[in-house]
């Protein structure tokens, strides 16, 4: 993989978070979802997949992952912010994401609705005859729930072309792992449906990547679908709503922190390199971010548009 591009794609990813983060505390904007963490599992997955051709059903902390398949970093603050261009026409909040352009399948709140979604257009697909791959991200709480039974059963039945990503990174909001799970790896799940199943470090882009170029391959050439596990660890809080530190203990945060997905990358490109293109995201980010909280809000007249009524 070209390791370049994927640390330009989570150093921006990375950047256009802290903004985020910052004027959220600051009161500049009602409510952020970090992605501090999550960055080698977004743009792993992302550059595996063909941008604008295959479908995504995201998580909501793949920044990463809708940077690699075309999203903008305005486009992103727009949506951050609330104002006029953004690509969610103001019906979303913040890391739902949507692109009809993009292929990316509109998040809801409850989660994982997009589970279920994912595979209808994975579905939908095959009814079609178009070689797409529909990638479904879910966290460790989402794949305890029903619908995602039903969603994986019913994929790998039919040998729907998605792939199936859970983002395990230790918590459901509050709650740890070991209350959600009987099983210490999610990725044994997929023996139950007859599909492979594979657990990777979500820390490191290379073997994120080398796992779900090997799924998409085998979903596009009608293998049907795969499980993987991406374990992974978030940074901060769960959102702009949440203090953590009720919950987790600072140096089980700071050990988690050793394994950076960025400082892992970092390593493996010349530092000139690196510095630059850290560098270049922290103006992406900034120049996005003045960019978008400069733009108006919506016209409140438009605001019937893509509603059901």
């Amino acid at each position: 993989m070209d390791l370049e591009r994927a640390y330009r794609l989570m150093s921006t990813a990375r950047q256009l978070d802290e903004w985020m983060w910052r004027s959220a505390r600051a009161g500049a904007a009602h409510f952020a979802v970090p992605c501090a963490g999550h960055e080698a599992v977004g743009a792993g997955y992302g550059l595996a997949l063909r941008a604008g051709y295959d479908f995504v059903a995201p998580h909501y902390r793949d920044l990463s992952a809708m940077l690699a398949v075309g999203l903008t970093p305005e486009e992103v603050m727009l949506q951050f912010f609330g104002r006029e261009g953004d690509p969610t026409a103001g019906r979303q909040p913040y890391a739902h994401w949507s692109s009809k352009r993009l292929r990316v399948i509109s998040q809801q709140g409850p989660q994982p609705n997009q589970v279920t979604h994912g595979v209808g257009v994975a579905w939908g697909s095959r009814l079609l005859g178009e070689p797409s791959v529909t990638w479904i991200a879910f966290g460790d709480g989402g794949a305890q729930k029903g619908e995602v039974h039903e969603a994986m059963n019913f994929a790998a039945i039919h040998r729907l072309p998605c792939v199936f990503c859970v983002e395990n990174n230790g918590y459901t909001q509050s709650v740890p792992a070991r209350y959600e799970s009987a099983v210490p790896s999610l990725a044994v799940r997929a023996a139950g449906y007859g599909m492979p199943g594979e657990s990777v470090d979500g820390m490191d882009v290379e073997e994120v990547h080398a796992a779900a170029a090997r799924a998409v391959e085998r979903a596009r050439s009608g293998g049907g679908p795969t499980l993987l596990e991406a374990r992974c660890y978030r940074f901060l809080p769960n959102t702009s709503n949440d203090d953590d530190s009720r919950y987790r203990p600072r140096e089980e945060v700071d050990a988690a922190r050793e394994r950076d997905p960025l400082v892992l990358l970092r390593r493996r490109l010349r530092p000139a390199i690196a510095d630059a293109l850290d560098e270049e995201a922290t103006t992406v980010a900034r120049e996005a971010g003045e960019a978008a909280e400069g733009r108006p809000f919506p016209d409140p007249a438009d605001v019937m548009k893509h509603t059901y009524q």
